[in-house]
């Protein structure tokens, strides 16, 4: 027997996922890097609460400007111009941590911090499944549910994405609609090397 509240319920939930995810690309516009532009959103009680874009931290020089060197040699090798990069490890999905950019969620989390907005139980929209580092704040700041846009391409040795997908589950319990692709059918194990 099909349980017809319970499918409206999701029917729903589904429809107003679309629109904060609309929400989050709308928010994405104002991304100013030369990698992917990612835009995110805090939904609490049906109400957004915060939203984000990666860029630069405030009063930096934003990267179309050469303000963060990784994304300036991550863009000089798509350009076929790697002999000109400053580090030669800062190509797609590595050396991350050298970048200046600031997340999208990042932002979102630090804007609510910044105006004392607590955040457990919230849903966050993200244009871009989380990488390792938001998705572990993203738990640490007491999201409930994340739902995402499409899948961020980095990929992850199996002993990390073990830790990602424990993260998600973590993060999910036993509902596998807390971490998921807008539209349903989200996944807990990224990309593996």
């Amino acid at each position: 027997m099909v349980n017809v509240g319970a499918s409206v319920a999701r029917s729903k939930q589904l429809e107003r996922d679309a629109y904060y995810i609309g929400l989050a690309r709308a928010v994405q516009a104002g991304a100013d890097c030369l990698g992917t532009k990612v835009g995110a959103v805090v939904v609490l009680r049906n109400r957004v609460v915060a939203t984000g874009f990666n860029g630069t931290p405030e009063g930096f020089a934003n990267c179309s400007d050469d303000g963060c060197v990784r994304c300036h040699d991550r863009w000089l090798e798509k350009q076929g111009r790697s002999v000109e990069m400053t580090d030669p490890a800062h190509t797609a999905g590595q050396a991350l941590d050298r970048c200046i950019c600031v997340h999208a969620e990042q932002n979102a989390f630090m804007s609510s911090a910044r105006f004392g907005i607590a955040l457990e139980g919230a849903t966050l929209y993200t244009t871009q499944s989380p990488c390792f580092s938001c998705l572990k704040e993203s738990v640490q700041v007491g999201i409930r549910r994340i739902v995402y846009g499409e899948r961020y391409g980095a990929t992850y040795n199996e002993p990390i994405a073990d830790q990602y997908s424990a993260l998600c589950a973590h993060l999910a319990g036993d509902d596998p609609t807390c971490f998921e692709i807008l539209g349903g059918a989200g996944t807990r194990q990224p990309n593996v090397t």
